[in-house]
């Protein structure tokens, strides 16, 4: 563009770029939710085992992507809000999978009955309290829908994505 828009004899300095420094700080947020994952993961593997840790593990990525895949529908961008609204839901989204993990394998390891029956019956016995839990979420970011003035667009992102990630999570879990 020199020479052409800008004159030839007129000098540029970037005195400051707010594209590099948002993605120095969206490569952070990035970087915080798969530590965190990872995280998760390994202590779910230590303290409930393996298999148990890949179900959940799983059921992270696949509440995440359909939260963004809903964002993308919708016409969302990819912002730092809606990355920490991630990050924040990410101890919420692990939350049912885990509720279900556990209640499958107190089941299972009873032995009173098939895996397929155990499995069944552990699920049924904890569906209401995982769907109370969802509704409650989702309840407590509702009032973030109604704020005005500057901040309203702001806290948009984090009103649509905690409670999609979430209610995604439930139904991965069940």
């Amino acid at each position: 563009a020199k020479g052409k828009v800008i004159p030839d004899d007129v000098t540029l300095t970037v005195s400051r770029n707010q594209g590099e420094t948002a993605n120095v700080r969206v490569n952070g947020l990035i970087e915080g939710m798969f530590f965190a994952i990872v995280t998760v993961i390994l202590l779910i593997a230590l303290t409930m085992g393996w298999r148990e840790s890949i179900v959940i593990g799983a059921s992270v990525p696949v509440s995440f992507a359909l939260a963004l895949l809903t964002n993308y529908i919708f016409g969302y961008t990819l912002n730092r809000v809606t990355l920490f609204a991630l990050n924040l839901s990410l101890g919420l989204v692990v939350d049912d999978p885990i509720t279900n993990v556990d209640n499958i394998q107190r089941h299972i390891l009873m032995g009173r009955k098939k895996p397929f029956e155990a499995t069944l019956d552990a699920v049924k016995e904890v569906l209401p309290p995982v769907i109370m839990s969802t509704v409650a979420i989702i309840v407590s970011f509702t009032p973030m829908f109604f704020i005005t003035g500057m901040m309203g667009p702001y806290m948009a992102p984090m009103a649509i994505n905690v409670p999609l990630t979430v209610s995604f999570s439930t139904v991965c879990a069940l």
